[in-house]
């Protein structure tokens, strides 16, 4: 599928349904210059549910799933992000809050070295998907997708992505599904998006893995991360997780934003 101007799906979805949880969407927007290790996630085991090896389903994903590195305006404000790579050609699904209307969009293969610029090819700003086109990238590894209807509640799971934008390769944690069909409502901008039928799961996730990965026991995609919350309070000035991460199930969010091929 090649590169096309951006196109915006519109339209209200008269969802009826009432919304059973209030999310944070996982950016993370700083001035240029000013990231460091110093905001790096902390360094406590995570349990490891039965049937996950986090070291090796992270070798597996992690080439496909990539930061997304954007410039919100002139003045150099970063947003940063993930995404996943599904197409060998260089297409990368991720949130629409990641990109929205910024200046340049890059991508960041691998999670270090260059950063190759990317073309927005679809939004879907309802349900907070982008498509993107990397530019001159290198031989890219698609992700394996698995449908959602495969997936049980207390299966385990791994979330993959750029927790805290270090520009590091993509941090992997365990975790496990606690519900495949609930409705959120997270604010973008001035906005807010309500989605239906996504995944639930309990893993500790962080600013920046907006867009990344929720993976299955067998290094299958199931979902595309979205965003997180946590009922625990947290100190103002600490880098706390949110335990809880929800994502769009990898083939609703791709039929939604109109790339079926796949």
């Amino acid at each position: 599928m090649s590169a096309q101007p951006v196109r915006h799906r519109g339209g209200g979805k008269g969802r009826l349904q009432v919304l059973s949880r209030r999310a944070l969407p996982l950016l993370i927007a700083l001035q240029v210059g000013l990231l460091s290790a110093a905001g790096a996630p902390g360094g406590g085991a995570v349990p490891t549910p039965t049937g996950v090896s986090v070291a090796s389903l992270s070798r597996q994903v992690q080439p496909s799933v990539v930061d997304t590195i954007t410039f919100a305006d002139p003045a150099g404000t970063q947003i940063l992000g993930t995404g996943i790579i599904v197409s060998s050609s260089g297409l990368v699904l991720t949130d629409y809050h990641v990109i929205r209307d910024d200046v340049f969009v890059g991508v960041r293969v691998g999670g270090t070295g260059q950063v190759h610029p990317a073309t927005v090819v679809l939004t879907d700003p309802d349900d907070d998907l982008a498509l993107l086109q990397i530019q001159d990238a290198p031989t890219l590894k698609p992700a394996e997708l698995a449908r959602t209807s495969s997936a049980a509640v207390g299966d385990p799971v791994l979330a993959i992505g750029n927790a805290m934008g270090l520009g590091q390769v993509p941090r992997a944690v365990a975790g496990r599904l606690v519900a495949l069909h609930r409705s959120i409502s997270y604010g973008v901008g001035s906005g807010t998006v309500d989605l239906d039928g996504v995944i639930e799961a309990e893993a500790p996730i962080f600013a920046g893995d907006s867009g990344g990965a929720l993976v299955d026991a067998t290094g299958h995609v199931i979902g595309l991360i979205a965003a997180g919350s946590d009922d625990a309070p947290c100190a103002p000035a600490a880098v706390c997780p949110l335990h809880l991460a929800y994502a769009i199930p990898i083939h609703t969010a791709l039929t939604q934003i109109g790339y079926t091929t796949l």
